[in-house]
């Protein structure tokens, strides 16, 4: 088994393990329930909670690992903990009657899964649409819709397991309130009692746990034997792609495209070489890899700058943007890429607009002008570096190579989302910082 499947399993099997571990922590809760006091059982909650939490804070800067599950969890047993304190406090201070009127019986344990359930499935399924939604977490590299297959499937059984969560909440609250309305009587806990509130929550926590182990095992299975990129293959590749640049202008190309409907035209740049894989393509390596592509000699080039990297169709491959500044745009007209156009910062936008571009060009694009705007309007942290509110910097084509940002810092993308000029900046950026790593 080569590294590729290994990396496969790893993340596939952290799915599968983050619910053992979360799911485990709630049943020893329920098993525990009936027999630790009621005043000490809060206390035991949130130090679950808190658990759990630092599980979540020492994977803060991991990424690929599926932790919405633990943090759902996280911030249900969280919220137990605190209602559980709540209602010994208000026992304390105050004479508490059931929904049907019934005295409550001080001295039975707390029936944790009448409470516990509910707060789950209101948790994941909030959690469900707000964070797991496929834009939102496509978007996470805000100007890049590649998304690696490992990334895809992190997405994909993350959602599975939070709707699977949701789901089972649901009938189990359903069915626990049922008994608890038509059966349950507050004198003592009998064996029905144990059964419906201690050993079906467990019951069923053993048969997902199966049942999401055989289905870990058969994804991995399935990526392994069908990956269209060849992921266990040893033909791998690296696309080199150059945006060329003089006088404030692009050049690019129209291309034709076989689809269903015939051939449609779209703009690209006209250069774009595939080489052997390579993590690392040196300016020196990328320069003459141009001008043999292109017949453009030395001197007429400007300079050519390292933009980023970015993930290619295969998750074995990947593509590496450079940025070609030409001394003359006249350079072009006998070399092998001529006949193609040069476009305004203007022309590209409008034919953005109207999906004319390629959707890599498009991608980096709007990579390179998210990174430097946000670079130029706010500092690392978010905060203005010019005490003027939503200003706009100038951005020009011919002024990227001087600027002096790295577009592989994702981080950027964060800034141009989240900065000074967001409503409630410092505490949204506070929740984010605990949030994040939950769909990481």
């Amino acid at each position: 088994m080569n590294r590729k499947s290994n990396e496969i399993s790893t993340y596939i099997m952290a799915t599968w393990r983050h619910w053992t571990f979360s799911l485990g922590l709630v049943c020893v809760l329920v098993v525990l329930s009936p027999w630790v006091s009621r005043h000490f059982f809060p206390y035991m909650t949130l130090g679950f909670s808190a658990l759990l939490g630092m599980m979540i804070y020492n994977r803060r800067n991991r990424v690929n690992q599926g932790l919405a599950v633990p943090f759902i969890v996280c911030t249900t047993l969280l919220f137990e903990g605190l209602l559980l304190m709540g209602f010994n406090l208000t026992v304390r201070i105050t004479d508490i009657y059931e929904l049907a009127g019934k005295p409550v019986n001080d001295e039975l344990p707390f029936i944790v899964q009448l409470t516990l359930s509910p707060i789950m499935a209101v948790v994941s399924g909030l959690f469900l649409l707000r964070k797991l939604g496929r834009g939102r977490f496509f978007r996470t590299r805000i100007g890049s819709s590649d998304v690696s297959l490992i990334q895809r499937m992190v997405w994909q059984e993350s959602r599975y397991q939070t709707r699977m969560l949701f789901i089972i909440n649901v009938v189990l609250s359903v069915a626990e309130w049922y008994y608890t309305y038509f059966s349950f009587t507050s004198i003592s806990i009998n064996k029905p009692d144990m059964f419906f509130f201690v050993w079906l929550p467990v019951i069923v926590f053993v048969l997902s746990l199966i049942y999401l182990g055989f289905r870990c095992i058969s994804l991995w299975a399935f990526y392994i034997q069908n990956d269209p990129g060849n992921m266990v293959s040893p033909h791998r590749s690296t696309i080199l792609r150059y945006l060329i640049v003089a006088d404030d202008s692009l050049y690019v190309k129209t291309l034709q495209l076989d689809v269903k409907q015939g051939m449609e035209s779209y703009i690209d740049t006209p250069v774009r070489v595939r080489t052997h894989y390579s993590d690392n393509v040196t300016v020196g390596e990328a320069k003459d890899l141009f001008e043999r592509y292109t017949g453009i000699a030395s001197g007429f080039i400007k300079t050519l700058k390292y933009l980023f990297v970015g993930i290619g169709h295969g998750s074995d491959s990947n593509i590496m943007h450079f940025l070609c500044v030409l001394n003359d745009a006249a350079a072009v007209d006998d070399s092998r890429i001529a006949g193609g156009k040069w476009m305004s910062l203007y022309e590209l936008r409008h034919l953005n607009l109207k999906h004319r571009l390629s959707a890599e060009m498009s991608s980096e694009l709007v990579h390179i002008y998210t990174v430097a705007m946000a670079w130029k309007s706010y500092d690392y942290h978010g905060n203005r570096r010019y005490p003027i509110k939503h200003y706009q910097p100038t951005y020009r084509l011919c002024d990227i190579y001087k600027w002096d940002v790295d577009y592989d810092d994702e981080h950027w993308l964060k800034v141009a989302r989240l900065n000074a000029d967001s409503p409630f900046f410092k505490l949204r950026r506070f929740f984010t910082r605990i949030i994040s790593p939950s769909v990481q």
